[in-house]
């Protein structure tokens, strides 16, 4: 019998799955298994991606066997990361609390990874809303300055744009007091809010060959429908 092969999963909330992958294991499967860790319904919105030896970012195909996949030869484990694939229009139309949370986490990670394009104000303005969602209201400068210390909230090409971190943690301290009284569910339908009115969000990139091998990026917008407006923000307090 052919032994499997072992993968870790990063989580969008930081946590990392092991698993023993047999052969047979369709992508789709992974997805059931991973998607239980989080009681996740919506599980349609979701994949997962993987670098190969060329440094090429792909997703596992859930119709495909995880193992048939051009994972890199390397040894050890095989990296996976869990993350939204697919966009809605607007975050209020998903059922479940939920999925709005782990959209929530993937848009935070690529504000701060750079893979969406923002301007300052507009980063200093999310990074108030992840305080008063992680911390509740604002209640002193010095706190406020070591949350965001901790946090991923400011992008590194955005604190070489200003003068010094303490001029970008006072921006965001300024923000951060206007939200005094909003809720955690508030504070990140407000956060997702302002994510989807930016043209890049929900935009993956790809590298490919051209001729005479100049590497160019395509980009991919794929969004998926909902007709259903339900009522999940109190389910996020």
């Amino acid at each position: 019998m052919t032994e499997g092969r072992l993968c870790q999963v990063l989580l969008l909330d930081n946590r990392t799955l092991e698993l023993l992958v047999q052969p047979k294991l369709l992508s789709r499967e992974l997805l059931d298994l991973v998607s239980s860790h989080f009681n996740l319904k919506e599980k349609e919105y979701f994949g997962f991606t993987f670098t190969d030896d060329t440094g090429q970012c792909k997703w596992l195909q859930l119709d495909r066997r995880v193992l048939d996949h051009d994972f890199s030869k390397k040894s050890g484990p095989i990296p996976l990361n869990f993350l939204v694939r697919f966009y809605i229009e607007n975050i209020s139309l998903l059922k479940d609390h939920v999925t709005v949370e782990l959209f929530f986490l993937n848009a935070k990670a690529a504000i701060y990874n750079g893979d969406i394009e923002v301007e300052s104000e507009l980063v200093f303005k999310l990074a108030a809303h992840t305080l008063q969602e992680a911390k509740g209201d604002f209640s002193s400068d010095e706190s406020c300055r070591a949350d965001l210390k901790k946090l991923p909230t400011l992008p590194t090409r955005v604190l070489k744009e200003h003068p010094s971190l303490a001029y970008c943690e006072e921006r965001v301290v300024e923000q951060y007091k206007m939200l005094r009284g909003v809720s955690r569910g508030q504070a990140i339908v407000q956060y997702l809010s302002l994510v989807e009115a930016l043209p890049t969000y929900g935009v993956h990139y790809y590298e490919v060959k051209v001729i005479n091998n100049i590497r160019v990026q395509i980009n991919t917008l794929i969004t998926l429908s909902k007709t259903t407006e339900p009522d999940w923000v109190s389910s996020l307090c």
